[in-house]
């Protein structure tokens, strides 16, 4: 059985089809002028389709999702110029779901990405399965050739389960994710997306083959949402997105946040307007992520910030009427992953968010001022 293709610009988001057209709506009127000090000098496409990504380093390839023509995702792997590009979850004679499969990430070693695969018989729509949603999915990994399959977690088939954005730390031993258990209701406060959990387990490599043991669940904020965004480098830290500080009217209000495991004590490190998809740089010592400030058209783009949250700085213009980028609609950027020596960055941009079409762009960036090369302090 085989499918799969193309598309045009997209964005991993929480919000079903009807609220996701507004998950950027409330932005700010600051002038969106491009940064002067913005360590950018190229922002290049890699893919007219594409979706969620991420970059290994062991291999220098990279992983992403693709909607095929007959409508579901499946996971893919590519060069970082584009070459090469080869389908793992097509035609696998049943070694895996063949419905929705995506949000891929690597594993350190680069034998193995884990991802999303939506169940084969649930109740709810396919649609709600996508791999921006993750409901009706369970985490399953593929070994890097696409050879063998093994199915991490087994959720209930109910409407209250999903996964979301797994990844693993930067020793290979833990794989941390985000697991819904209350399904989304726009009625009640924090519930726009549903009620989810982070989780972290140990990943362990057992005479049966990969999996998960001794898994623990955080709700730092209390019932809310929870979008997991993986440890920092030494393995302290966790990085999310959540919504738990949203007041009652604030629907669409996401904010980006680390914990500390030992103290579980969260911090907020950006606030302003919508915030999501943030990843640390190789060197753990910058964060970028998505965020609509600074933009009138509700659109997103990526920001960089430092490890502690200052520092802010904007990366992208997509949505800037008087930049060179600018193409006239509305952009989604969001997901994002590093290249393996921290000079480049591999995104996710998304034009519509109900139908789900988006692209891939590689964004280059100047070392000496994005400061995002060289070993972690961790490592030093």
């Amino acid at each position: 059985m085989s499918r799969r293709t193309s598309g045009k610009w997209r964005v991993p988001s929480l919000v079903w089809c009807l609220l996701a057209q507004a998950c950027a709506g409330a932005v700010s009127s600051q002038n969106t002028a491009a940064d002067p000090a913005s360590p950018v000098t190229d922002v290049n496409v890699l893919r007219e389709s594409g979706g969620r990504v991420d970059w290994s380093a062991a291999r220098n390839l990279i992983v992403y999702d693709r909607v095929g023509r007959d409508g579901y995702y499946d996971v893919y792997v590519m060069g970082p110029d584009g070459g090469n590009d080869r389908c793992l979850t097509c035609d696998t004679r049943g070694r895996v779901p063949h419905k929705h499969n995506g949000n891929p990430a690597w594993h350190p070693s680069g034998r193995y990405i884990v991802f999303q695969a939506e169940k084969v018989h649930h109740p709810g729509a396919s649609r709600e399965a996508q791999p921006g949603f993750g409901r009706h999915s369970d985490l399953w990994l593929a070994t890097a050739d696409g050879e063998r399959f093994y199915q991490l977690t087994n959720g209930p088939a109910t409407t209250r389960h999903g996964v979301l954005h797994p990844q693993f730390s930067h020793d290979g031993k833990y794989l941390t994710w985000s697991e819904m258990y209350q399904p989304p209701n726009p009625l009640v406060k924090r519930r726009l997306y549903g009620f989810w959990k982070l989780k972290i387990a140990q990943f362990e490599l057992g005479p049966q083959g990969p999996g998960l043991v001794n898994i623990r669940d955080y709700q730092p904020g209390g019932p809310a949402f929870y979008e997991n965004h993986g440890l920092s480098v030494d393995g302290r830290t966790l990085l999310f997105t959540s919504n738990f500080h949203a007041a009652a009217l604030e629907l669409l209000e996401n904010d980006i946040y680390i914990m500390d495991l030992e103290q579980g004590i969260p911090v907020r490190l950006a606030s302003e307007r919508y915030n999501e998809h943030a990843h640390y740089s190789p060197n753990g010592e910058k964060i970028v992520w998505m965020t609509s400030a600074g933009n009138t058209n509700r659109g997103t783009d990526l920001w960089m910030m430092n490890a502690d949250g200052t520092g802010k700085i904007r990366l992208t213009n997509f949505n800037d009427s008087g930049s060179a980028g600018y193409t006239g609609q509305r952009m989604i950027a969001a997901d994002s992953a590093w290249s393996p020596d921290g000079a480049r960055i591999v995104a996710y941009v998304q034009t519509s968010l109900l139908k789900q079409t988006g692209m891939i762009v590689v964004i280059t960036l100047d070392p000496a001022i994005a400061g995002t090369t060289g070993p972690s302090p961790a490592l030093r």
